[in-house]
């Protein structure tokens, strides 16, 4: 039983290793995958709803900003 559990808390972290490593392009691309096959289930709409369409918005507004490298990097907004 140990080992089951601790092989499913590594395999969990993998899986969240790989999420956050992934580029943004294909975060929003495995989103956009996970949303067109849960599209037709009447039962996973509250979850669509809920949980992928910020993510999706998220994922796809975020630009350069979005990125690990520029995390010090103020946006660039226009002079007033």
């Amino acid at each position: 039983m140990q080992q089951i559990i601790v092989a499913l808390v590594v395999v969990i972290a993998v899986v969240v290793s790989i999420w956050k490593l992934m580029p943004a392009r294909r975060r929003l691309q495995a989103l956009l995958w996970l949303d067109a096959r849960t599209s037709n289930r009447a039962s996973l709409a509250g979850f669509r709803e809920r949980v992928l369409k910020p993510r999706i918005t998220r994922a796809a507004g975020s630009g350069c900003a979005g990125c690990a490298a520029n995390v010090g990097v103020r946006p660039h907004h226009p002079p007033r």
